[in-house]
């Protein structure tokens, strides 16, 4: 994959254009202007218990990753609907079980996230070795870890309209007096 390349069609503005998450369009945006936010609401998560294929689709059809979830994995499903993949130790660390709530889990945690600096549909290779799509209003997000300040380095596409559904922002915390 090249760092930013067209993918589909020609270099119109309007084509998908493949970009290596690691690129500085990307990273330069997180840290320049990325907002904190927070996961809201509840997520529903079971474990595979045999390798299972999980395509995510978002609410208006869109096709945006598929991967393979090993025996072990989580599979997701979010407040809008998409489902996903988690490894076992992320999602442990990202999620708590709802109390009384079989496979329900409330999220805990912060990302920063910025709108697509690029301006245009794009791919990157995602984490889990998949291409991820994103329009060209999709955010870009990371894990954000609030007691090193520090991103995890593992940018990930995620669509407006699950994002409004699924993200606060972080406020700060206020100054006592």
């Amino acid at each position: 994959m090249t760092a930013a390349g067209p993918k589909r069609g020609g270099d119109d503005g309007d084509s998908e254009i493949e970009i290596d998450r690691h690129a500085p369009a990307i990273s330069e945006a997180l840290t320049r202007d990325g907002k904190l936010y927070r996961k809201t609401g509840e997520v529903q998560a079971e474990q595979a218990s045999a390798a299972t294929p999980v395509e995510t689709v978002l609410a208006d059809g869109t096709k945006e990753t598929k991967n393979m979830a090993a025996p072990g994995d989580f599979i997701v499903t979010a407040p809008a609907g998409e489902r996903y993949v988690v490894k076992p130790d992320t999602f442990l660390a990202r999620y708590t079980p709802k109390r009384g709530k079989k496979g329900v889990y409330t999220a805990r945690g912060q990302i920063v996230a910025v709108p697509n600096p690029l301006g245009r549909p794009l791919s990157i290779m995602a984490s889990w070795g998949e291409a991820q799509h994103g329009s060209a209003n999709c955010m870009i997000a990371d894990i954000f870890d609030p007691a090193t300040k520090q991103r995890k380095g593992q940018p990930y596409l995620i669509a407006l309209a699950e994002f409004k559904k699924t993200y606060k922002p972080v406020r700060p915390p206020r100054n006592k007096k």
